[in-house]
């Protein structure tokens, strides 16, 4: 009776540690059945070619889940993603939407607009050759489907209808800049490169007097906000800084990808 009983105990506790974390990953499939609580974004994000976007849904216990996303609308598309479940109302928006912006004062959008920043993009680097960071397959589950919001096409993408990359620290340059010739061809695409361009692509340099100003958000000689985190898991607490982008270079990383997750919950 005790070896039975210590048994039941050892697979309750199991059961009960299991079911506390599965929780979070649950929450998130069920995102798309909550109501949202916003999305915003960054000022200024067409004129930058990045937009740092939030989008919010609240859940059945009033606390709230997020992804949050980096898009490139200028060429590379989401280079970052992650997300975060079980928030309390209170702490998503006194802390952690302003470290989400680095405490910039973020710009609340539509529904429709988020979307359409985000599947917008997707589908122009696809174009591009460049696929969404790993971590979108996960974080996307808290927006609809792309085909629910019907795209206005009031967003260009690229810079004057072109693809224009402008590289950030880390990146693989050689790599995305080979994707964009095999896919778009020499003359066809604009480079702004971050220091000095790689060895034998000096001529696709555009010259920077053609690009619109940066601002103090984000600039070529900048990285996003920086990523450090307790693993390479892509885990944020509200004490750390933002989860940046991982460096993009066009490849097959999706399957070179970790396993972990990339789920943020408050306290750890």
């Amino acid at each position: 009776m005790q070896k039975r009983s210590r048994r039941k105990t050892k697979l309750t506790r199991r059961a009960v540690h299991e079911a506390a974390t599965e929780r979070p990953e649950r929450v998130l499939r069920r995102a798309r059945e909550f109501p949202f609580a916003g999305c915003w974004v960054q000022q200024g994000w067409q004129d930058y070619g990045i937009a740092s976007l939030v989008v919010a849904r609240t859940q059945s216990d009033d606390d709230l889940v997020f992804g949050r996303f980096l898009v490139d609308t200028f060429c590379l598309g989401v280079k970052d993603a992650f997300f975060g479940v079980n928030v309390p109302d209170a702490e998503f928006h006194n802390e952690a939407l302003p470290r989400l912006f680095s405490g910039g004062m973020p710009v609340p959008i539509g529904v429709e607009l988020a979307h359409e920043i985000v599947y917008g993009a997707v589908k122009y680097a696809e174009a591009n050759g460049f696929r969404p960071h790993p971590l979108f397959r996960r974080a996307q589950l808290v927006l609809d489907l792309p085909d629910v919001h019907e795209s206005t096409g009031v967003i260009q993408f690229g810079h004057q209808g072109v693809p224009t990359y402008i590289a950030a620290p880390g990146d693989n340059e050689v790599t995305i800049l080979n994707t964009l010739i095999s896919k778009r061809g020499k003359g066809a695409f604009k480079y702004i490169p971050a220091a000095a361009p790689p060895e034998g692509f000096e001529d696709l340099v555009e010259r920077r007097e053609n690009v619109p100003e940066r601002s103090g958000i984000w600039t070529p000689q900048q990285q996003s906000p920086s990523r450090d985190t307790v693993s390479d898991s892509g885990l944020w607490t509200p004490g750390q800084d933002t989860p940046a982008q991982e460096p993009s270079d066009g490849d097959d990383e999706a399957e070179q990808q970790p396993a972990d997750s990339s789920l943020w919950v408050p306290g750890r």
